[in-house]
C-alpha cells in the first residue's frame, strides 16, 4: 500500500471551502485501487490518498491537482 497526506492552504477560509465544494461530486467515486479523503479546517484542506500502487497513487494526485490549478488560475 501507498500512502500520501497533503495539507493545501488557502488564502481564507471561503476559498478552501468553495474548492472543497467543486471537488466534492468527484470525491463520491469510488475506485477499486485508490482512495482519497478529504478534511476542511479552517482555511486549508487536508487530503489523504491510499493506492495500491503508485500509479493509482498518482492518478489520485493527478485528479486532484488539475481541479486545484484551475480554481487557482480562475481566483487570480
Amino acid at each position: 500500500m501507498y500512502f500520501l497526506e497533503i495539507d493545501v492552504v488557502f488564502d481564507s477560509k471561503n476559498k478552501a471551502t468553495d474548492f472543497f465544494k467543486s471537488i466534492k461530486p468527484e470525491l463520491m467515486e469510488s475506485f477499486e485501487r485508490s482512495q482519497t479523503k478529504i478534511f476542511l479546517k479552517k482555511n486549508s484542506l487536508e487530503i489523504k490518498i491510499s493506492a495500491v500502487d503508485k500509479t493509482a497513487l498518482r492518478a489520485s494526485l493527478n485528479s486532484l491537482l488539475k481541479p486545484l490549478i484551475l480554481f487557482q488560475e480562475l481566483e487570480e
